[in-house]
């Protein structure tokens, strides 16, 4: 069974011209670029971090915890002073971690 040329060429030109129009009547590719970058740009307003709002309301329960051990002490306090968030100070305070 052999095939012409046209009918090949045909189905080729149909397909290419289906797969076109179904992308270009979803969304232009600008729109969908600007999207995109909108997507992944950050926004100062995304999200709120409460680390600042900490006022030590939660301290005790490291001391109810482990009411009969003393709280243990971290050896190098370089480290909690100036590569630890103030989140994440809280939440060793909250363990019983000073």
């Amino acid at each position: 069974m052999k095939r012409s040329r046209s009918q090949i060429l045909l189905v080729c030109v149909s397909l290419v011209t289906v797969t076109v129009s179904g992308c270009s009547l979803v969304e232009s590719p600008t729109s969908a670029m600007r999207r995109l970058k909108r997507t992944f740009t950050p926004n100062p307003t995304d999200w709120d971090s409460k680390a600042s709002d900490d006022k030590g309301e939660w301290d005790f329960v490291g001391d109810e915890g482990r009411g009969d051990q003393e709280r243990e002490r971290d050896p190098d306090q370089w480290f909690k002073k100036y590569l630890m968030s103030e989140k994440a100070n809280s939440i060793e305070r909250n363990v019983g971690v000073d």
